[in-house]
């Protein structure tokens, strides 16, 4: 091969690796998540887990379907309507955005801390669908008189009070 020959594939060959390198798709998006991650800001609280009241209808949760019920939220001031604890010293709740509320919430969670009947509460967590309060919850403590009644059940991440 003459020279001429030799420089032009060396060439062709350095602008294509050039060429390849700044427009590989994976190589950018990849660059383009390391930035967007290190410009994001704090998560707040307030942000990660938003007000129920402020989500939902909580009035008629009927509404919903078990699909659209996955979310962070917070159960702000929620009435214990009744509760259980399990073999597992886990307690399940029954909790009611207000006292007179036929709309249910079924939390199961372990604490420390002694939960009592007909107080408030207020959990941060991930609402995980639709369900029914089923004979485990029953055999935990919940009154019998609740047993098929249609929840919304929720994963909780923190107790708040």
């Amino acid at each position: 091969m003459n020279r001429k020959r030799i420089a032009l594939l060396t060439g062709l060959t350095v602008l294509t690796t050039a060429m390849i390198n700044t427009a590989n798709p994976l190589k950018r998006s990849f660059t383009d998540e390391i930035d967007a991650s290190s410009s994001q800001e704090e998560v707040k609280p307030k942000k990660k887990y938003p007000n129920a009241s402020k989500e939902l209808d909580l009035t008629s949760t009927e509404q919903y379907s078990s699909k659209s019920l996955f979310m962070n939220i917070t159960l702000n001031d929620f009435y214990i309507k009744d509760l259980g604890i399990d073999s597992n010293r886990n307690y399940h709740l029954l909790l009611a955005p207000i006292k007179t509320s036929n709309q249910y919430f079924l939390v199961t969670l372990y604490s420390d801390k002694k939960i009592k009947k007909h107080t408030k509460i207020t959990i941060q967590g991930f609402l995980n669908g639709k369900s029914k309060v089923n004979s485990e919850d029953i055999d935990a403590g919940i009154n019998p008189k609740f047993l098929d009644k249609t929840v919304v059940t929720m994963m909780a991440d923190r107790i708040l009070s």
